[in-house]
């Protein structure tokens, strides 16, 4: 999970620290991962979380793909599930993630969420050496996208037309949520 920015347009706050109905974002997200089978969390960015190991980018702040790059030394696994940390919906798409990947295909690298048309990188599982092969051709992570990483990747396109996937980026996204609107 990555957790790793500076929530500029929330007013510097630090996401994964917000808290919906009472549970921090981080936690949300971890235990999301966990429910849906992941068998250990990694939160990449400097909030405290009991239930998974958390690692830092070098340098702090470089983005995205410094924060995968990060967390890699520390995964085991063969697949990878990536998420952001503000997502206040983790829970129920971790388990649309989880349900797609039982029926993915050997010929793809992984599968990635599509919201009303558009990519979340950040909710999709990915095979290792895929991204680690990306990251080597990609060289320097710092400041690189998610989408300069994994664009080239076959990825299977879960659709998600309720919004799982959507974070929280703006203070009005966050009263939305803290309303308990679902149109956020």
């Amino acid at each position: 999970m990555l957790a790793g920015g500076r929530g500029s347009r929330l007013g510097s706050r630090e996401k994964g620290e917000i808290r919906i109905g009472g549970e921090r974002l981080v936690d949300i997200v971890v235990g999301g991962a966990l429910a849906s089978g992941c068998e250990r969390a990694i939160v990449v960015g400097d909030v405290p979380c009991d239930s998974a190991t958390v690692v830092r980018e070098d340098p702090p702040f470089g983005g995205p793909v410094a924060g995968l790059a990060a967390a890699l030394p520390e995964v085991d696994a063969e697949w990878i599930m990536l998420l952001a940390c503000d997502l206040p919906h983790a829970r129920l798409l971790c388990h649309l993630l989880a349900e797609s990947f039982h029926h993915i295909g050997p010929e793809f690298d992984g599968l990635v969420a599509i919201h009303e048309g558009r990519v979340q990188w950040l909710s999709g599982y990915y095979l290792r050496s895929s991204v680690e092969a990306a990251l080597a051709r990609l060289g320097d992570p710092e400041g690189a996208s998610l989408k300069i990483l994994l664009d080239d990747m076959k990825l299977r396109e879960v659709q998600d037309p309720e919004g799982l996937s959507r974070d929280i980026d703006t203070p009005e996204e966050l009263e939305a949520i803290e309303r308990g609107n679902e149109d956020t």
